[in-house]
C-alpha cells in the first residue's frame, strides 16, 4: 500500500471513529452544551431529544430488528445452500480477518493472539471444511493502529493447523488492511492456484458487504457465500431484550459499521461494486 493510500485509510478511520458511539455520543453533547451555552434551547432540547431517542433504540432488541437484521438476513448459512443448488467442482474456503487481540496476557511475555470475531469465522471455515475437505486461504494483514509485525494471516493459519486442518492445505494472504484489499489480494493468490470457486467465510453482518467487493473483480470466480457469527437472534423478545443492554448495543455498533461501509463503498466505488 502506497503511503497516500495508508494515510488515507488512517484517515477514514479517525473520522469514523469520531462519528460511530462513543465518540458521536461524546460530539453531540458538546453541541448540546454549546447550544445551552448561547442560549438556544430548543436546539438544545431537540438534540438532547435525538440523543435519548438513538441511546435506546442503540441499546434494544428494537434496534438489531432495524439495524441489524436485515444485514444478516441476505445469505443463509452454508449448510441450508450446500444442500439445495451448488454444484462445487473446484472449490476453495476464503476466510475473513476480524481483528487480533495485540499483547494479550494469554502469551507469555506478550504477543498477539487470535481475537474472539476472528475465531468465530476460523471455526466457521472448520465446519465448512469439514463437510467438503477442500484447500483454505486466510486473509488479513496489518490493520492500522497494530504495531506488531504479525499479520493475522498468519496467526489464523496457525489456529486452522491446531484444529486438524493440514499445513498444506492452508493458504494466507497478509497483505490487506480492508475488506476491498481482502479481495483483491485473494482473487490474484487463487486464480494463480487455479481456483474458480470461493466458499468465502466472514460473519453474516459482514457478508453483504465481502460478496459485493469480492463479486467486483469480474474474474470469473464464482463467490459462494457462507455466512457465520449471526449475532441476531430471532426468538421472541423479552422483557430485558426490550430494554437497553450491553449486548444489543454492542450487536447495533457492529452493524452500524458496516451500513457505514456500504455507504462509503457506494460513494466511492459504485460504479465498480454495483451496490
Amino acid at each position: 500500500m502506497s503511503n497516500i493510500a495508508g494515510l488515507s485509510l488512517i484517515f477514514r478511520k479517525v473520522i469514523t471513529q469520531l462519528f460511530l458511539p462513543p465518540g458521536g455520543i461524546i460530539v453531540l453533547i458538546l453541541l448540546i452544551c454549546l447550544f445551552f451555552l448561547f442560549n438556544w434551547k430548543k436546539i438544545a432540547i431537540f438534540l438532547a431529544t435525538v440523543l435519548m431517542f438513538s441511546l435506546f433504540i442503540l441499546g434494544s432488541w428494537l434496534g438489531e430488528y432495524i439495524i441489524l437484521r436485515p444485514l444478516e438476513d441476505d445469505y443463509s448459512s452454508f449448510k441450508d445452500t450446500s444442500n439445495s443448488h451448488i454444484s462445487l467442482s473446484n472449490p476453495i474456503i476464503v476466510v475473513l480477518g476480524g481483528g487480533v487481540v495485540e499483547n494479550s496476557l494469554s502469551r507469555q511475555g506478550g504477543g498477539t493472539d487470535i481475537g474472539e470475531v476472528t475465531l468465530a469465522r476460523l471455526y466457521g471455515a472448520y465446519t465448512v471444511y469439514r463437510e467438503i475437505e477442500c484447500p483454505i486461504l486466510v486473509s488479513g494483514g496489518n490493520v492500522p493502529g497494530y504495531t506488531g509485525n504479525i499479520p493475522a494471516a498468519q496467526i489464523m493459519l496457525e489456529v486452522l493447523a491446531n484444529m486438524g486442518v493440514p499445513r498444506g492445505l492452508i493458504y494466507q494472504e497478509d497483505r490487506s488492511r480492508t475488506t476491498l484489499e481482502n479481495a483483491s489480494f485473494t482473487i490474484e493468490k487463487i486464480i494463480a492456484q487455479g481456483y474458480n470457486e470461493i466458499i468465502l467465510v466472514t460473519s453474516a453482518v459482514h457478508m453483504r458487504r465481502s460478496v459485493a467487493v469480492f463479486e467486483k473483480n469480474n474474474s470469473g470466480i464464482i463467490v459462494i457465500p457462507a455466512p457465520v457469527n449471526y449475532l441476531f437472534e430471532n426468538t421472541k423478545p423479552g422483557l430485558l431484550n426490550l430494554l437497553p443492554n450491553e449486548i444489543s448495543w454492542n450487536h447495533n455498533l457492529r452493524a452500524i459499521h458496516e451500513w457505514i461501509g456500504l455507504l462509503y463503498y457506494k460513494i466511492f466505488y459504485s460504479s465498480a461494486l454495483g451496490i
